[in-house]
């Protein structure tokens, strides 16, 4: 251990670090609890000397910022004496937990609609990284927390990001690396292929299949060959030979039952069309990194489509698609087998959005050209008077207008409430046009 309580580190003749505590020991270096100007941070401290250009390229990260604020980004860089370095960064409130906490169970997401807007943020957060040219190389189980009540996330370990197609060593974790990586296959220039932002597009339907399902997308009936799940054995399943369990053709490796029941379980009613992004990527993306990978705004489509398609059963509570674009609708409820409720939606370009309580309209529905996927502009509410009176209350810059279907036209503020009624038209700007159905 390099520090102890109480020692102090002294940036400069004005500047001082006090640890307050010891908080973990990972593989690369050590955290501490410390005090800067009366405010808390974690640092972390390397255990070996790190090259130059690792030092370099964390010190360019600190200084071009976060990509968003669900990262729990580097904010200062530290050099020791002996020549090994160090880093500030933010705590991770307390309200978060690991994203291994929930896969093991030991924590659950409120909702299906708060799973999904976590699903959502990170794949918001992938593509702003993305788009600043960096790839974050390392995507796994360890990296992400969640909040399971909003959904909110952060993603931590963000120290070996890097600009894409450069690589400072780290390859990944197994059962979340493309398998190209896992192979150490060659690239055009005949040069081992590294993480970059294809690896990390498959490593991030991983995780959302794992969000989804509680289960690896390449373990299955295939675990049977092995005696134990050793090295030769990981590098066939999630290199060589990877199979995905839900393959339309190679049945060989499906979940096996009694064993991956969440998998089994989950898999039956999730809905088609995010089935097939799956399966486009673990199947044709196998062997086209660059074409077949799904990409974050094709992923940012499809969740927002799932989200808008939740309802509830009004019996038990269990959360649902109506299924507007699925082979066949659900008359019952998948949980209970009572009779589905009937319910209106808001129809507004091709954004379907189920009209029950709670449920939010996002700035994505009302502007195509926004990114704003997980920012709420409305939230369907019951009238405080007569419940079974149901309206959309507006967090809107600027009025709407709507059109009965008898023609009468009538503005509602940006702030106010507008009727769920029946073939009404919202007219939300000059380029979109919604109506309830």
């Amino acid at each position: 251990m390099r520090f102890r309580k109480n020692d102090t580190i002294t940036l400069n003749e004005t500047e001082k670090i006090v640890v307050k505590d010891f908080l973990g020991d990972g593989g690369q270096g050590e955290v501490y609890l410390v005090e800067k100007d009366g405010t808390n941070y974690a640092l972390k401290v390397y255990k070996n000397q790190e090259s130059s250009d690792f030092r370099y390229n964390l010190k360019n990260n600190i200084e071009r910022g976060a990509p968003s604020s669900n990262f729990l980004w580097p904010k200062m860089l530290l050099d020791f004496d002996d020549g090994k370095i160090g880093y500030l960064m933010d705590l991770r409130p307390k309200n978060f937990v690991s994203f291994v906490s929930y896969l093991t169970g030991t924590n659950k997401f409120k909702s299906r609609g708060v799973m999904l807007k976590w699903c959502i943020d990170l794949c918001i957060a992938f593509k702003k990284l993305h788009e600043m040219g960096y790839s974050y190389q390392d995507l796994n189980d360890g990296s992400f927390f969640l909040d399971p009540d909003t959904g909110d996330l952060l993603i931590c370990d963000n120290d070996n990001v890097t600009a894409d197609k450069k690589n400072l060593g780290i390859l990944g974790k197994m059962r979340y690396m493309a398998p190209e990586i896992v192979r150490g296959d060659k690239n055009a220039k005949g040069e081992q292929q590294m993480p970059d932002v294809h690896s990390d597009r498959f490593s991030l339907a991983i995780i959302l299949f794992m969000a989804l399902c509680l289960g690896n997308p390449f373990e299955g009936e295939r675990l049977k060959e092995y005696d134990i799940v050793d090295e030769q054995a990981e590098y066939e399943m999630f290199g060589s030979k990877p199979v995905f369990v839900y393959h339309k053709t190679d049945k060989s490796n499906r979940p096996i039952r009694g064993y991956h029941s969440s998998v089994l379980k989950r898999w039956a009613y999730i809905p088609l069309y995010v089935k097939e992004a799956f399966h486009r990527t673990f199947v044709d993306g196998l062997t086209d990194r660059e074409n077949e990978r799904t990409t974050e705004l094709e992923w940012l489509k499809i969740l927002t489509k799932y989200r808008d398609e939740l309802i509830s059963c009004p019996h038990c509570g269990y959360e649902y698609i109506v299924g507007y674009s699925e082979k066949k609708k659900y008359e019952v409820c998948p949980l209970c087998g009572k009779e589905t409720k009937e319910i209106c939606s808001l129809h507004v370009g091709r954004n379907i959005v189920s009209m029950e309580l709670g449920k939010k309209i996002y700035i994505s529905h009302v502007d195509k050209y926004s990114s704003g996927y997980n920012t709420a502009v409305g939230i369907v509410v019951a009238n405080k008077n007569n419940p079974s009176l149901w309206g959309i209350k507006l967090a809107l810059n600027s009025p709407v207008e709507i059109k009965d279907a008898d023609g009468n036209v009538k503005q509602i503020a940006g702030n106010g409430v507008i009727p769920i009624v029946r073939n009404l038209k919202i007219k939300f700007n000059e380029n979109t046009i919604g109506e309830i159905r």
